[in-house]
């Protein structure tokens, strides 16, 4: 399952690590240089920096490529993105014209049997998706605590029950105010593996960071202004250790 979900996600990962349209142009070419710095560099940082600075390969990864993507910038070639009107519009309230601060839009549900229909097959299929990301964590966490010498035991796959039921709970109350799916991502799990944080702590903090940005213009616009190319570049990385886990897991499992 979980090589299957990293494979799938490469042709997405690909198909915004390249332009849509295979003409070759200026823009074009730049988006492909800028993806492949990207994931050139974030794989470098990740294996060869020690310490703190090893644990943010990704970040690094991304501002080695938005800086690249500034140099064709100032030669004329802009691959930054602008956050669309209609989403600051759509706020539930703005201080002034929302350029400063603004409530994210929230929706409440409607009934549709419809829906229910085309969702209920997809919430059983995460069920083995979330299995295999617990065993993922399981092999990751041990492994880090075998090399900094520790001989506890961490029982991750042992608490799949609580993983599912929190992630149904999860679901429910975001899906009420209009939110995204809160499953635990394969990519997110990629990223622990890839700067090996896997605190509890940090993780909550970086979630009640996450909702603070999203109050502030000026910080959703730099977010969302980073290049397809460097989220593409990214992804490539991210969703080939998806795959790759799955490899490590049958291994471990044997």
């Amino acid at each position: 399952v979980a090589m299957c979900v990293g494979l799938t996600l490469a042709g997405k990962a690909l198909g915004e690590a390249s332009p849509a349209s295979a003409e070759l142009t200026a823009e074009n070419v730049a988006w492909t240089i800028v993806a492949l710095v990207t994931l050139l560099s974030t794989i470098l940082y990740a294996r060869y920096l020690k310490g703190l600075l090893g644990q943010l390969p990704l970040l690094r990864g991304v501002l080695t490529g938005s800086v690249v993507a500034g140099i064709f910038f100032a030669t004329g070639t802009n691959l930054f993105r602008e956050v669309p009107a209609a989403a600051l519009d759509a706020s539930l309230w703005k201080l002034g014209d929302g350029s400063i601060f603004a409530v994210p839009a929230f929706s409440l549900p409607k009934v549709s049997w419809t829906a229910v229909a085309a969702i209920m097959p997809i919430a059983i299929a995460t069920i083995p998706e979330s299995t295999a990301h617990m065993y993922q964590l399981d092999l990751y966490v041990n492994d880090v605590a075998r090399k900094k010498g520790s001989k506890k035991k961490y029982d991750l796959v042992g608490l799949l029950d609580r993983n599912l039921i929190g992630d149904g709970i999860c679901d429910m109350i975001s899906g009420v105010v209009g939110g995204p799916a809160g499953t635990n991502y394969g990519e997110n799990i990629s990223t622990m593996a890839i700067t090996k944080v896997f605190s509890v702590p940090v993780l909550m903090v970086a979630a009640v960071i996450a909702m603070i940005v999203s109050f502030f213009t000026p910080l959703i616009q730099v977010i969302y202004g980073i290049p397809q190319g460097v989220i593409g570049g990214l992804e490539v990385y991210l969703f080939g250790a998806i795959a790759a886990q799955g490899v490590a897991i049958m291994i471990e499992k044997k």
